[in-house]
């Protein structure tokens, strides 16, 4: 059997709720929701960490961050760090990469057996060689910056447009990088592996024209938990907050947001029309039905929700969490709604397991094709376990959910508990109420069995002691104090 060609696109930052084919019911991804017609659609899928860095590693080894050994941004891989690609390579795969990279400096793409772009950290597109010797052969001025809006201490640019020709910006660039190697590697003869990693729409958000007035922020309405007042839940969310506008600043009004959100959604639209090229290309040059194409994001983006939250960091909601997820197998012509929980630590070893290559090392997470089959897996217990080991804030914690339930575990804070079906948008923090006691205490102990199962043995030891039932303190129970 001829092994398959595979493509995989990734976007940065993308919130669910922005795909049309999970409902958005403002942002439009008409090309995204054409490939979900003819893809298994991950109605479930989470990331196993909501920040660059320690997603992107998980995507390429199929390790937790604690394994793979980045746990945070601005770090490097352990040095005995092994990424899927060498695996296809040394299985006689042509591996190409298109992107944003974000897994360190020290390494890049190429020493892990990738062509291509290799970028070093979070990286500048528009000051790339690749960047500009696109512009020259395409005779076009490099795109500028048009600055609205900025935040944090330092007023970094956060949104705004990008000026220029939609030929210009960064999406199409990638776009035409990524054609462009499709076609080298199928003249070539062998089959490929691509990652495709857009650096948006993570901020700044910059679409070009049409894109950036594609939306009228007077018709986008608040997200229903904008008016969150954080009661009940851990008090480092609220400083987190504070701290994108300046601690004592008023926080944004959703006049304010709605004009921010506008812009992010028309850099969504932007990229998705880029994937649309990528993917018609594919039909182009005669490759559709010999490849596997996944798409998916590294994590999602509060863009405003809870109160007025930018980015990501340490907050485990659904905005961040709950990412859009979606894989067309070779020659699939079909939908196919998946509903149980998955998460990106299982991207990995489908890769392989759709190219027949036995892993070089063992894995944490799990093929996703026998759920496209039907077939049991009894390694999947239903649910998918997160975490979060600081990045601008000293703060950990841990998730666990099955899509219905969510416990986060905040060793120095308040926990969480939320009904994800009567409370969606996560408001009400029920950890406290007694009628999900016995809820809680089933989470609490799959999470302790979960965190022993990935060896995550500091947050577990932590978890242990602080749960472990224990017998009254009479004397008769007590344990010698030794010195």
């Amino acid at each position: 059997m001829t092994p398959p060609n595979i493509l995989v696109i990734l976007t940065d930052q993308q919130r669910i709720d922005t795909v049309g084919a999970y409902g958005s019911p403002i942002c439009r991804t008409p090309h995204l929701d054409r490939f979900a017609q003819t893809a298994a659609v991950f109605d479930q899928a989470y990331t196993v960490c909501a920040l660059c860095s320690p997603a992107r590693a998980t995507i390429y080894t199929g390790l937790y961050p604690h394994h793979h050994g980045m746990e945070r941004n601005e770090i490097e891989f352990r040095d005995d760090a092994r990424l899927i690609s060498q695996d296809f390579r040394d299985a006689g795969y042509q591996c190409g990469f298109v992107g944003k990279w974000h897994c360190g400096v020290e390494k890049l793409p190429r020493d892990f057996g990738f062509d291509g772009m290799s970028v070093p950290g979070y990286g500048n597109a528009r000051k790339t060689p690749e960047y500009q010797a696109y512009l020259a052969r395409a005779g076009l001025e490099p795109a500028s910056v048009e600055p609205e809006g900025a935040g944090w201490s330092n007023n970094t640019v956060l949104m705004g447009k990008m000026g220029g020709p939609v030929e210009a910006s960064v999406p199409y660039f990638l776009a035409e990088e990524t054609i462009a190697m499709l076609r080298r590697y199928r003249d070539a003869g062998q089959p490929f592996l691509i990652f495709l990693n857009f650096w948006g729409p993570h901020a700044p958000y910059l679409p070009s024209e049409p894109y950036a007035s594609m939306y009228d922020p007077a018709a986008i309405p608040p997200w229903p938990n904008f008016g969150d007042t954080f009661e009940g839940k851990p008090v480092a969310q609220r400083r987190y907050r504070d701290a994108f506008y300046g601690e004592g600043n008023p926080v944004r009004s959703w006049e304010e947001w709605a004009a921010w959100v506008a812009r992010y959604f028309g850099f969504v639209t932007q990229i998705d029309a880029q994937i649309g090229r990528v993917v018609a290309a594919l039909d182009a040059l005669e490759l559709a039905a010999s490849t596997a194409v996944l798409f998916s994001t590294d994590h999602g983006e509060h863009a405003g929700a809870h109160g007025g939250v930018h980015d990501k960091e340490m907050l485990m909601y659904q905005e961040t969490y709950h990412i859009p997820f979606m894989l067309r197998l070779p020659g699939q012509d079909a939908p196919h709604r998946v509903a149980g929980p998955i998460s990106n630590l299982d991207i990995a070893p489908t890769l392989l397991d759709l190219a027949g290559i036995p892993p070089a090392r063992p894995l944490d997470g799990l093929s996703l094709l026998p759920l496209l089959r039907g077939e049991p897996q009894q390694e999947r217990d239903g649910e998918v376990l997160c975490m979060f080991n600081g990045h601008h804030v000293l703060y950990q914690s841990r998730m666990i959910t099955d899509g219905a339930i969510k416990y986060v575990f905040n060793p120095t804070d308040h926990d969480e508990l939320y009904d994800l079906r009567a409370d969606p948008w996560e408001l009400h923090n029920q950890v406290d109420n007694p009628a999900y006691a016995g809820r809680l205490r089933a989470l609490r102990a799959r999470m302790e069995a979960r965190l022993a199962a990935a060896g995550d043995t500091q947050v577990h030891k932590y978890f242990r002691d602080l749960f472990a039932p224990r017998p009254p303190a009479r004397p008769e129970n007590f344990t010698p104090y030794r010195d």
